[in-house]
């Protein structure tokens, strides 16, 4: 990902929490979470992100908001023809971010730096712990299979000589 890639400018969050509980709403684990991290300005899609929280919490899956970024100019990208850094004005929407959690019985979280995002994310799985059960698979392969091969070759081998004219020759 890098910035540009996409056309269009905007954030859906409604529809990636449309998206998001379509991929939680059936599964069977005791916790379903879904995580938020954004600068709260939905100006794209066609899901409203209240409904999509409020339908979060109709499937009961709990939805953390982290609010990230800044009020002002912040760094996006470089310009391509004198490699200076970019800046485009953003506001953190701190408001919707909380009313999304709030609607679906999560929690709002700020982070500002990578730090505080680590921290956050420590909480959260503090928060929600619960136990999976996993399998495990281990792959064995035998090796006998030549050298018993191998073996039974040089024994039958051996039958073959000790009944020629090879007999004397054996036993002395």
């Amino acid at each position: 990902l890098r910035p540009g890639l996409i056309d269009d400018d905007g954030t859906a969050i409604g529809t990636a929490l449309g998206v998001a509980i379509n991929r939680l709403r059936e599964s069977p684990a005791k916790s379903r979470i879904c995580v938020l991290l954004s600068d709260g300005e939905s100006n794209a899609g066609s899901l409203d992100p209240l409904l999509g929280a409020q339908l979060a919490h109709a499937y009961g899956i709990r939805l953390y908001t982290i609010g990230l970024g800044q009020d002002g100019y912040v760094p996006y990208g470089r310009d391509s023809t004198t490699g200076k850094p970019r800046f485009v004005q953003t506001r953190l929407d701190e408001t919707t971010m909380r009313q999304l959690a709030q609607a679906a019985e999560g929690r709002f979280f700020r982070a500002t730096d990578n730090a505080a995002l680590s921290r956050v994310f420590s909480e959260i799985d503090r928060l929600e712990k619960s136990d999976i059960r996993t399998q495990r698979y281990r792959s064995v392969q035998d090796f006998y299979r030549p050298y018993l091969g191998l073996g039974i070759a040089l024994w039958l081998f051996w039958l073959a000589l000790r009944s020629t004219f090879m007999t004397n020759v054996l036993e002395d």
